[in-house]
């Protein structure tokens, strides 16, 4: 199982529609999955505790990670293809 944070500028709609595309993508893809949404802001100060953290492709260089911590950055936040291709890029689509 992969904990999962998404965040957008306010932490409000658009991550919550992130949320969504991303527990799709990751059933699809076999890998059990928990997502919390939430701000940019506050995804700086919890990624910590996370596996997987997927945001804009311009918030990527603001997150400080631990080892092993994916930090994903989308350019189109809705596109389910986008998420499925970046995660299997990334190896994640294996961890399973």
């Amino acid at each position: 199982m992969i904990k999962v944070l998404v965040a957008c500028g306010c932490g409000m709609g658009s991550s919550q529609l992130i949320k969504q595309n991303c527990m799709a993508v990751l059933k699809k893809m076999g890998i059990e999955n928990t997502v919390y949404h939430t701000s940019i802001d506050e995804a700086k100060t919890i990624a910590y505790d996370y596996d997987l953290v997927v945001v804009g492709e311009n918030f990527v260089k603001s997150f400080k990670p631990k080892a092993g911590t994916v930090v994903l950055g989308l350019k189109n936040l809705m596109n389910k293809k986008e998420l499925e291709s970046k995660l299997q890029e990334c190896g994640l689509d294996q961890q399973q």
